[in-house]
């Protein structure tokens, strides 16, 4: 079995800030012009999953395998305000591959999977790359009247303006949201 590397080398660290008062995750004009890979996971409340996976491998097609798991949530979980910001120029005039987790609130699971094969043959999806489009839960978070607390998402107009190649973004304020984005590119020669 081929060992598949990672961007690690490529990848550019990033502080953002995080407000956990009320719920609220924000991200204020950060990563502006970033190139190569940049992946940032934030979350604001409790038992968040996030994953931003890359792979790069010549001759044949990378996995990227992520699992997450969540047992359940406490009653009172999910009567807080939720807010999450992405705010000024955030991600503008950058190129490469950005991936972006942002949650606020509870049990939010957020997968960001990209796979690049240099070389390969076409081929049709495998098992394991359809497995990422779901991730299982043991609990219910059907909607209803729960005395939930406000809900709001917001992306400024600037945010991630003049990017160039993948960008992959998931924002969610809320319960027990599960938001997967998955990309795999083949270059055939």
């Amino acid at each position: 079995m081929r060992t598949h590397r990672l961007l690690a080398g490529l990848t550019m660290l990033l502080t953002a800030v995080a407000t956990a008062s009320g719920h609220t995750a924000t991200i204020d004009s950060s990563g502006a012009g970033y190139n190569g890979t940049l992946m940032i996971n934030q979350a604001a409340g409790e038992l968040q999953q996030q994953a931003n996976a890359r792979a790069i491998a010549p001759g044949s097609m990378p996995s990227v395998t992520v699992q997450q798991h969540l047992q359940g949530l406490s009653p009172d979980a999910t009567s807080a305000d939720l807010q999450a910001h992405i705010r000024g120029s955030a991600f503008s005039d950058g190129s490469g591959v950005l991936g972006v987790n942002q949650a606020a609130g509870v049990a939010n699971q957020q997968i960001n999977g990209f796979r690049l094969g240099a070389g390969v043959h076409p081929e049709s999806l495998d098992d394991s790359s359809l497995a990422q489009s779901a991730a299982p839960v043991s609990f219910s978070s059907a909607a209803g009247s729960h005395g939930a607390g406000e809900r709001l998402v917001e992306i400024d107009d600037q945010a991630f303006s003049d990017s160039r190649g993948v960008v992959q973004l998931n924002q969610g304020a809320g319960v027990g949201n599960r938001m997967v984005n998955n990309l795999g590119i083949r270059i055939v020669e």
